[in-house]
């Protein structure tokens, strides 16, 4: 079986509410997080997730 670090360097995390969803870019052989970011759950705050992604 594979590891995520075998495959890819980065994954993204996103957890998700009502009104705002945070994600989070973690790196995959060290399990650091690169970068976290809050958005607004309307169609700006996903732009902003797709963009970042």
């Amino acid at each position: 079986m594979s590891m995520p670090a075998d495959l890819v360097e980065v994954v993204i995390g996103v957890d998700t509410h009502k009104d705002t969803h945070t994600a989070a870019l973690l790196d995959t052989r060290t399990g650091g997080v690169l970068h976290r970011v809050t958005v607004s759950a309307d169609p700006d705050g996903y732009a902003e997730l797709v963009a970042l992604a």
